[in-house]
């Protein structure tokens, strides 16, 4: 009988780093992703899994279909750190620890200022413009954060 064999790997890195900051920021359990560990692997699994499973000999139609899968996620990341830090209506993004402003160092804020005057419009005629039809992952995101 085979005994189920585990992996595991543990992360240390110095708060004032880059890296450190990532690793706290994301025991905060920003989005409601869960705990560390799911996090990480939930980072792992999609930028990661169809270099894991091709490797193990797997291809075709299951590697199309995860290559797929990991695209649109880490497409909707990149939709989401576009819409939150790069977005034209977004003025300023300020992360705040309430380390420094308050008394609890695990919650973090996001301020953003939206200047609703300077947002630009199109001149031109945009009746013959095909609707825009939002991806679902691009709704929960937008749903997030309130944006519609």
């Amino acid at each position: 009988m085979e005994q189920n064999q585990q992996v595991f790997f543990s992360i240390k890195r110095t708060l004032g780093t880059i890296d450190g900051q990532i690793i706290n920021y994301l025991h905060s359990r920003p989005f409601d992703l869960g705990n560390l560990p799911e996090i990480v692997m939930l980072t792992l699994l999609e930028y990661w899994s169809p270099f894991a499973i091709s490797a193990d000999g797997v291809d075709g139609e299951e590697l199309r279909q995860r290559a797929i899968w990991s695209i649109k996620k880490l497409e909707a990341q990149a939709a989401l750190i576009r819409e939150i830090f790069l977005s034209s209506h977004v003025q300023t993004a300020v992360t705040a620890n309430d380390a420094e402003v308050g008394d609890s160092a695990s919650d973090q804020r996001l301020v953003s200022t939206i200047n609703d005057e300077n947002d630009q419009t199109l001149d031109e005629d945009t009746d013959d413009l095909a609707e825009l039809v939002l991806p679902e992952e691009i709704k929960q995101i937008n749903n997030l954060f309130n944006v519609e």
